[in-house]
């Protein structure tokens, strides 16, 4: 595969915008003999995503968990709600905790309770005073429930909007070289 092709497909890879047949190409060039030097650093993480799919529980973990804090996979009396406790340590037994999720009368209630909480801060009449949404930067401010402009000057906001995307972009770009390892 073609080092622009590779990296090409990093790119969507990085963006979550690949197929399964795209990862699979990177996969298998990534565990390749031809892998180019300057891509070479990407091969650790695909060699890892192979080697940890690989990756089985042993056939006893369920039952070596339960012998660690202490229940014993048989013995459970379900009639009186107690489990026993490893058996073969003389210890006596410990009470089943029970959770039932809440009916649906007590989620439906409080469903109501919400929908008439915010009926009442959605309908109730805005306050009679000004309320700017960020005096410093916004390009509105509420007047009597209606948006009105802060600029006048279309140009003006115009810059304030340019600022604050640029200002947004430059910390993004920082973000992804500092993701990436391009720090030029």
């Amino acid at each position: 595969m073609e080092k622009m092709t590779v990296i090409a497909l990093l790119d969507k890879y990085w963006q979550a915008e690949t197929t399964l047949e795209e990862e699979k190409a990177l996969a298998d060039y990534f565990r390749g003999p031809a892998v180019d030097p300057e891509l070479e650093q990407y091969s650790e993480i695909f060699v890892y995503f192979d080697e940890e799919a690989h990756i089985v529980p042993s056939p006893d973990l369920g039952e070596r968990i339960l012998q660690h804090i202490g229940i014993a996979t048989d013995g459970a009396d379900v009639a009186t709600g107690h489990v026993g406790i490893a058996a073969s340590a003389g210890i006596a037994t410990a009470p089943i905790r029970v959770m039932r999720p809440f009916g649906t009368g007590l989620l439906s209630a409080a469903a109501v309770i919400a929908a008439l909480i915010a009926g009442l801060f959605l309908l109730t009449p805005p306050q009679q005073h000004n309320a700017a949404v960020d005096a410093g930067t916004s390009l509105a401010t509420i007047r009597h429930g209606a948006i009105q402009d802060t600029y006048d000057d279309p140009e003006q906001a115009l810059a304030v909007v340019r600022h604050a995307l640029l200002v947004a972009s430059t910390h993004l770009n920082e973000g992804r070289q500092e993701l990436t390892g391009d720090h030029n």
